[in-house]
């Protein structure tokens, strides 16, 4: 029993809110109606200018009934159907299809519109508000618009498109008028005979009609080019045929001479220059800012005029080579195709601004590139020079061993010389001895010319020439050189290799230069090692990529993580009367031939100086 009433009670809540939101929905509806609007077009609803009237219709109509507005249209066609018998029988049928339905507006679109309303509104709509739209204020002379009718009217300038065409062209002398033949046609060539008469003291006026499309393009393809060429309206031509006005004005500004100029904005864009014109679409939207005024009870339907501007086509404008300095400051240029420097000009200036500091740079790294390539040539000169010294500075310590390598030979001459002298006194002369004596003479000479000719490889100065070599006799010839020293230190030297023949490219004399600085110092390093502790051990290989090493180690010391860090820099040395050059300039050298030169920190007891070479 309780669920039954507790049923009963939903449903009852149902119905009345149910009820409640039908009467304030319904409420609203009669505090906002929807409004009626019934649009009469004078043309085919393919007409452009009844499309762009449309839109602004709908677009301003919209705005201004945000609850809702249903829009009635009908287009009269009257261009095609001008007979007053389908005139009578179409109110006939409107009379009837809108028997039933109540208007807020009636609308006419055109001056054929007007006039059909104005004939049939109390059939159709008696007694609702008339607005009108896109018609030329000279077409209202004819008509007494009764109470009730309000409207925008048109400027369709022709005067004020007259005044543009010739401040483009100020050497025009004459102005020809082209209109077609329907009626509209027909009434508009009335009108712009009259509207030009003001022109005629300065401009010859001529009228070209009654030809058919094909007439009227062969007639304007004829036309002097300082002519000015006003298309009205071609609805129909000579032969009868009916045409959109727009369609026709671009076949007849494409095949003209002249440029061509209209009072219509449908028109620019498809060939026409330029003229005096009021967009379609803004007086659509102003005939719905006087259909809002028109359904308050209050007010009466006005008058107003549409603002019109200069509208130009800035392509024709190119095309006939007018300048467009020329133009009215408050001409609206459509269809401009900038150049690329107006279109692109803070790009552009940005390019060349990138551009410039690229080529700035790209110089100053030249220039740069050049003086670093001066001073590597100077600094490798130096570097040719400190390497001279220090050779010689190397042969000068090794000038007591260099003089007693010498003194040998020359002894051995010396003795062998006298020897012979005393030999040539005796009585027979024994010439076998004396051969011998000879022989000795000759070998001990060459002995002292290889002597010398190490000093003079050790001495020469010039350039760095890199040429194919055999490691180990580079190695083999300055332990050569440096065994009389070794001889006077008491230093013993073993010298080992594991390949037959490791081939390098390189200086002979900057290669026995180092390899002697790494002996020298390996010898000063033991220095205070007994003479039987004294042993330098020279071994040279060729490792699995390719380079050739050559290892030179003592039993000295050795050398600290952080001296083996410095050991290569300039000015650094052990020595006490050390400049700290020597290791410096060996590194240069070897890595001028492409090698490196490093201590192995691997190596504890002592030190040893690893050269590595590339191979060929």
């Amino acid at each position: 029993m309780v669920k039954l009433r507790f049923m009963l009670a939903m449903v009852c809540f149902t119905w009345w809110i149910t009820a409640t939101s039908v009467a304030i929905a319904a409420g609203d509806a009669d505090a906002h109606p929807i409004k009626r609007v019934l649009v009469f077009y004078e043309n085919e609803s393919t007409l452009p200018a009844a499309m762009e009237v449309a839109q602004g219709l709908r677009i301003g109509l919209d705005q201004r009934f945000p609850t809702g507005i249903d829009i009635y249209a009908e287009y009269l066609d009257i261009v095609r159907f001008p007979a007053p018998e389908h005139m009578l029988r179409l109110a006939t049928d409107l009379e009837a299809k809108y028997a039933d339905v109540t208007f807020d507006v009636v609308m006419a679109v055109g001056p054929g519109a007007l006039k059909f309303l104005l004939d049939n509104r109390s059939r159709i709509a008696p007694g609702v508000p008339l607005i009108f739209g896109a018609i030329n204020d000279a077409r209202l002379k004819d008509e007494q618009l009764p109470p009730g009718v309000g409207g925008v009217v048109s400027h369709f300038d022709v005067p004020k498109t007259i005044d543009l065409a010739r401040q483009l062209q100020p050497n025009a002398k004459t102005v020809v008028v082209l209109t077609g033949s329907s009626e509209f046609d027909r009434g508009w060539a009335k009108i712009s005979s009259k509207l030009l008469e003001a022109y005629r003291p300065k401009l010859r006026v001529e009228h070209l009609t009654g030809l058919t499309l094909e007439g009227f393009k062969e007639r304007v393809q004829r036309l002097p080019p300082d002519t000015i060429l006003l298309i009205l309206s071609v609805f129909q031509d000579a032969d009868g045929r009916r045409f959109i006005p727009r369609n026709a004005a671009a076949e007849i500004a494409v095949a003209s001479s002249a440029p061509s100029y209209g009072v219509y904005s449908t028109y620019i864009g498809i060939g026409v220059l330029g003229g005096y014109v009021e967009t379609f679409q803004s007086i659509g939207e102003d005939m719905a800012t006087l259909a809002e005024q028109a359904t308050n009870d209050s007010a009466t339907p006005q008058l107003i005029r549409s603002t019109g501007q200069f509208l130009v086509d800035w392509r024709q404008m190119k095309r006939w080579g007018i300048d467009v300095e020329l133009l009215p400051a408050d001409a609206d240029l459509r269809f401009f195709e900038p150049t690329v420097w107006e279109k692109y000009r803070l790009q552009i200036l940005a390019m060349m601004g990138v551009i410039a500091l690229q080529t700035a740079t790209i110089g100053a790294l030249i220039v740069q590139g050049r003086r670093r390539r001066r001073i590597e040539l100077a600094l490798d000169q130096e570097r040719l020079e400190l390497a001279h010294l220090s050779r010689t500075s190397q042969l000068g310590e090794l000038s007591g061993a260099f003089a007693h390598e010498l003194n040998q030979p020359l002894t051995s001459i010396l003795a062998n010389a006298e020897a012979g002298a005393r030999l040539v006194d005796t009585k027979p002369v024994d010439t076998v001895e004396l051969r011998e004596i000879f022989s000795d003479i000759v070998a001990d000479d060459k002995r002292a010319a290889r002597i010398i000719a190490q000093l003079r490889q050790l001495m020469v100065k010039g350039e760095t020439q890199l040429d194919q070599m055999d490691l180990n006799d580079a190695v083999a010839a300055t332990v050569a050189l440096a065994s009389s020293e070794l001889v006077a230190r008491q230093t013993r030297l073993d010298f080992h290799s594991d390949h037959s023949e490791l081939a390098v490219r390189g200086n002979l004399a900057q290669l026995q230069q180092v390899v002697l600085n790494l002996i020298l110092n390996a010898a000063e390093a033991m220095s205070n090692l007994g003479p039987a502790e004294r042993r330098i051990s020279i071994r040279t290989r060729k490792c699995e990529d390719g380079f050739c090493e050559l290892m030179v180690a003592d039993r000295g010391p050795g050398l600290t993580a952080e001296m083996r860090e410095n050991a290569f820099k300039p000015f650094v040395s052990t020595k006490a009367k050390g400049l700290g050059l020597g290791l410096a300039i060996c590194r240069s050298i070897v890595q001028a031939h492409g090698g490196t030169l490093r201590f192995d920190e691997h190596k504890h007891d002592g030190a040893r100086v690893i050269l590595a070479l590339p191979p060929l």
